[in-house]
């Protein structure tokens, strides 16, 4: 669901609220003075993340040769986690 800013018209409290697309712009009581005439803000857009985008292929494979020299002086414990870093992207969902 979409998170809206408002603006109270008597007392000018800025407050965000998660609302449907259907119910966006009904009426809405400000946290700070309980009045109902809050007025939907016009704000920007929220970005986006290459979720494809790993580290070797913004380096083109440097950064796996860089983890590769840094294996070699690091006990195995650490490698599993250090290849995991190589293969890491932009996803917030997954086992990454």
């Amino acid at each position: 669901m979409p998170i809206y800013e408002y603006t109270c018209k008597k007392c000018d409290h800025v407050h965000d609220e998660m609302r449907s697309i259907d119910s966006r712009d009904s009426p809405i009581d400000c946290p700070e003075c309980e009045h109902n005439e809050c007025s939907r803000n016009i704000t920007g857009a929220m970005g986006a993340v290459d979720t494809l985008l790993t580290p070797d292929r913004a380096t083109g494979g440097q950064f796996s040769q860089m983890i590769d020299k840094i294996k070699r002086g690091t006990p195995k414990s650490y490698h599993k986690n250090l290849d995991r870093t190589s293969n890491h992207n932009g996803s917030i969902w997954g086992n990454n």
